[in-house]
């Protein structure tokens, strides 16, 4: 296993862990004031107080929760998308492509941030609205992704070989096409999982995140902002824990790309 990959594991399983056990770490609740404002960081007090005197190290554990609810289920719900616009459109070819890969540029020629703030503005903020939201963004990439090895696969010789010993379309896909085109895909997903996270902090940072008093990292930053000069531990310990999140998603991206690509070992 590559240094790359050993790390990033290490880290995203330390955000899973602090975020699942966050209650018995944090002995503070995170959303009650039970000190004096922007007090500086203690032994009770790890990493102070922010401007209501809530624990911002409380916040910080049970803000990665709410990274983690949004940025799960918004992957998967964007593999699932792309896996059913991009498996036709790469096996099937000719019109089926053009026709899908047209559409998903209608939704690439917008900026994606634009275009979740519009969306979330119109669903409401909430967990669930994010994951919709970013979900559908990242579908027309995921499409592609999906979409890109599955052109090379289909015309190798083991996919002739069984179709022409009787194997259906449906088998050869599920069985033969799919599996071969998974590595870039998995290493897809984590990458996107990486920027997923920068995607609801934005959001949230912008109002139209979880909506209050739930913790969230990008809403902490906002709400910390204007006490930077006075209180930098307020900004610091969410944006570090972004920086750690989002790094943990890219050193496993990169290392699986090490991994399961041969090109990258040489």
């Amino acid at each position: 296993m590559n240094p790359e990959l050993t790390i990033g594991l290490i880290l995203l399983l330390l955000i899973i862990l602090t975020a699942i056990f966050a209650p018995f770490i944090a002995w503070h609740p995170p959303n009650q004031s039970l000190a004096p404002s922007l007090s500086g960081p203690e032994l009770q007090y790890p990493f102070g107080t922010d401007s209501i005197g809530r624990d911002v190290f409380s916040r910080v554990l049970h803000g990665g929760r709410v990274s983690l609810m949004v940025a799960v289920p918004a992957v998967l719900l964007a593999l699932t998308l792309g896996m059913l616009l991009g498996v036709p459109a790469g096996y099937l070819g000719g019109r089926v492509d053009q026709f899908l890969m047209r559409l998903l540029d209608i939704v690439f020629a917008f900026p994606a941030i634009l275009l979740a703030i519009v969306v979330v503005s119109i669903l409401g903020p909430s967990i669930q609205n994010l994951v919709i939201t970013i979900g559908i963004i990242y579908t027309p990439r995921m499409a592609r992704i999906v979409r890109a090895p599955i052109l090379s696969v289909k015309e190798r010789d083991f996919v002739g070989a069984s179709r022409a010993v009787g194997a259906s379309e449906f088998r050869l896909v599920t069985r033969h096409v799919i599996p071969n085109a998974s590595a870039p895909v998995i290493v897809e997903v984590s990458l996107a999982l990486s920027q997923i996270v920068i995607t609801e902090a934005a959001l949230s940072f912008l109002g139209l995140g979880p909506p209050p008093p739930n913790p969230s990292w990008g809403a902490m930053l906002s709400d910390s902002r204007q006490f930077m000069q006075i209180a930098a531990w307020n900004v610091l310990a969410p944006g570090i824990a972004i920086v750690i999140a989002v790094g943990s998603f890219q050193l496993i991206g990169h290392g699986l790309r090490r991994t399961l690509d041969p090109r990258q070992r040489m």
